[in-house]
């Protein structure tokens, strides 16, 4: 009886293919979810723009209607809901800046999503 050997190919050295994806695959990651969470939010903010423009104006007159007097406004409602706000976007640019891969494929993908929304 005759025996072969299975020779695995490999990707230069002796680097087999499942090693080659291992030592790939925690760069290939947050690329690639960074490019999907980009296109996704790029596309959103596309087809939101329109609307987020008018809820801004329209905050922007209140704001200055109170700050005329003509109307008011309950100040420490408006500061819990802007100091929320303000908190959760320093944590979400926190969370996008803190890989550089994340962020490449993020602004790559958000701006894909832009063209394409």
């Amino acid at each position: 009886m005759i025996r072969q050997h299975h020779v695995e190919p490999s990707l230069g050295g002796d680097m087999g293919m499942n090693e080659a994806v291992t030592s790939i695959l925690p760069l290939i990651i947050p690329l690639s979810v960074g490019g999907i969470g980009g296109f996704l939010i790029g596309y959103a903010v596309k087809k939101v723009y329109r609307p987020a423009i008018v809820a801004g104006a329209f905050i922007f007159s209140l704001l200055y209607l109170a700050y005329a007097k003509v109307i008011s406004l309950n100040s420490g409602e408006l500061e819990t809901v802007s100091t929320f706000i303000v908190t959760f976007g320093s944590s979400v640019i926190a969370l996008l800046t803190s890989s550089l891969l994340f962020m490449g494929g993020f602004a790559i993908g958000l701006i894909s999503g832009i063209k394409k929304g």
